[in-house]
């Protein structure tokens, strides 16, 4: 044992705190029970261990702890020792961090709390905790009077639970360029590490002209890809309260994180988010083997996390798997979950602006749609929009008039993908544009539709004109909702979205605000039904008379948040 040099004068200071003095004392004074005579060894322990907090990365308004522990403690150590707060020292190098009232005696602990951040995309700042234990008696014991330091750091609330990162839990192995395997959270900016990138991937950084599939939409009938290192050029450390763990702990990440697989749904190669894979779904591994996923469990445990950015190619190596390295939560990007449906004329893959083609969707669900003018065996008649080819993403857009349209029904065009429109919940949003205002009309911009009539309508979404400028959200089906009214200005793009759910409140939206309520009631949408955009042909009327951008159709019900996001990715171009 380590209780040596143990004399009767330090215990002065060790049990009251203050310098030692030369002075007369006894074991009777020192021990809470006067009158009883007790042993020195019971004030002395013979090892300290300092326990500083677990995570490194410590959310604003939380606490973590730090403490002390000690070896072959006497039975007065406690209590006459481990009480005395002057005998600590938990300290910080600067005032991010405050160390809160401890609770002292035979296992003292120190709470520790971040300062709050002021808040911005990402925001973190860093101080060294130093904790020391000295009671001026226990001069022999183990690790007595050694101060300990780690470097923490205090993350903004803003990015952590609430917000979700592309993020690898600690632990996850990556390969270096040599063959090495390290932690993730053991990378160095400059390190290369192995990457496998599929052949075509577009960027994680486009020009906003860009006529590119977005990077989260890219996908491929089959394999093709090439290894290549790639260089380490960020990494961001995290905190987070669960994850998502695929095939029993193959890979352990945050829901958002994007890894590289056959979607057995689509039956195409594609970057899918760990929260969105499915029983039946394959990984990729960086060999080109493919892992058919058999287990998904989700955990709820506080964890650390890293996301890591690399270059010139956005891919790296995880566990073995393909991951894309998009991490920042500074761009906007569409929600994934649930798109069943994005059509974009400004994207080369989606049109190429032949009138006589079809409009192709970016999802690899096959939910494109087909001009009316084109010769088909459906029955179909009507004629066909006319691109706007014009300099700039924003001047990229299809006119409609009367009669012109695009349709989708299932069995002579754009094979597959018909089902994806039959939900319980969803969500339409079309950016929509006009140089002169209509006159009263009802402009019909997506529509679902069984028969002829107004009771057949399924899904059937209109902006109601006055003529005038004036405007507002119209559901054609059974629940007749009306927004309320709002003015267009000409020649300027604007976000009109529709979301509905069984059982639910439905929600219409103006770029991103609210324009008003219905209760749903028991409408569900799982029929199916011919779609059209840009208009209602099978009542010969209703027929969208404007400019049409993007359009989107979600299985679900996004929320306003959600909304907000389509907003904000396709703002910087069309505002």
């Amino acid at each position: 044992m380590a209780r040596t040099n143990l004399s009767l004068g330090n215990l002065y200071r060790a049990t009251v705190g203050s310098d030692r003095t030369t002075q007369a004392s006894s074991l009777n004074a020192r021990n809470a029970s006067a009158g009883t005579a007790a042993s020195m060894l019971e004030f002395a322990v013979d090892s300290i261990t300092i326990n500083q907090p677990t995570f490194t990365y410590i959310v604003e308004s939380t606490s973590e702890t730090a403490t002390f522990s000690f070896g072959s403690a006497g039975s007065l150590h406690g209590t006459r020792v481990g009480s005395v707060a002057a005998n600590y020292s938990v300290t910080f190098d600067n005032a991010n961090f405050s160390v809160g009232t401890p609770t002292l005696g035979a296992s003292p602990s120190f709470p520790i709390t971040p300062a709050a951040i002021n808040a911005s995309n990402y925001s973190e700042a860093e101080s060294i905790l130093s904790m020391r234990y000295a009671d001026g008696y226990n001069l022999a014991a183990t690790n007595y009077n050694s101060t300990t330091t780690k470097k923490l750091y205090a993350v903004d609330v803003y990015n952590t639970i609430n917000q979700p990162d592309f993020c690898l839990l600690f632990g996850t192995q990556i390969e270096l360029a040599n063959g090495t395997m390290v932690n993730v959270e053991d990378l160095n900016v400059g390190d290369e590490i192995k990457s496998w990138v599929p052949a075509g991937l577009p960027d994680e950084t486009q020009d906003p002209e860009s006529d590119q599939v977005e990077w989260r939409f890219y996908h491929s009938e089959i394999l093709s890809g090439s290894a290549q290192n790639v260089t380490v050029s960020d990494l961001t450390f995290n905190f987070a309260e669960g994850y998502f763990s695929l095939n029993n702990g193959l890979i352990k990440a945050t829901e958002t994180h994007p890894l590289y697989v056959w979607d057995n749904e689509v039956s195409k190669y594609k970057f899918k988010n760990v929260g969105d894979i499915l029983p039946g779904d394959r990984l990729i591994m960086q060999d080109e083997t493919e892992v058919e996923v058999f287990n998904i469990e989700i955990v709820r445990e506080d964890v650390e996390i890293v996301t890591v950015n690399v270059e010139n190619a956005d891919v790296y190596i995880s566990n073995g798997l393909i991951s894309h390295n998009k991490g920042t939560t500074t761009q906007p990007s569409i929600p994934a979950s649930g798109l069943r449906m994005y059509l974009d004329p400004s994207k080369a893959a989606s049109t190429g602006g032949t009138t006589t083609a079809d409009w192709l969707d970016l999802t690899g669900y096959n939910t494109g749609l087909r001009p009316a003018g084109v010769s088909n065996a459906a029955g179909i008649s009507g004629g066909n929009p006319t691109y706007n080819d014009g300099s700039g993403r924003i001047n990229k857009s299809w006119s409609l008039a009367t009669n012109t349209f695009w349709y989708k029904d299932g069995t002579t065009n754009i094979n597959g993908g018909y089902t994806q429109f039959n939900t319980s919940a969803y969500s339409v949003i079309a950016w929509v544009r006009f140089t002169s205002h209509p006159g009263n009309s009802y402009l019909n911009f997506f529509n679902k539709q069984t028969g002829t009539s107004s009771a057949d309508r399924l899904i059937s979404l209109y902006l109601n004109s006055n003529g005038s400028g004036t405007y507002f959200i119209h559901d054609g089906t059974s629940i007749q909702y009306n927004s309320s009214t709002f003015s267009l200005s000409t020649n300027v793009w604007y976000m009109v979205s529709y979301t509905a759910a069984l059982n639910g409140t439905n929600v219409g939206y103006l770029d991103k605000t609210s324009q008003g309520t219905k209760s749903n009631g028991s409408l569900d949408y799982t029929t199916s039904g011919l779609i059209t955009v840009g208009g209602n042909f099978r009542e010969n009327n209703y027929y969208f008379n404007g400019q049409l951008g993007p359009v989107l159709f979600y299985n679900r019900q996004l929320n306003s948040t959600e909304i907000g996001q389509v907003y904000d990715y396709f703002s910087p171009t069309y505002k």
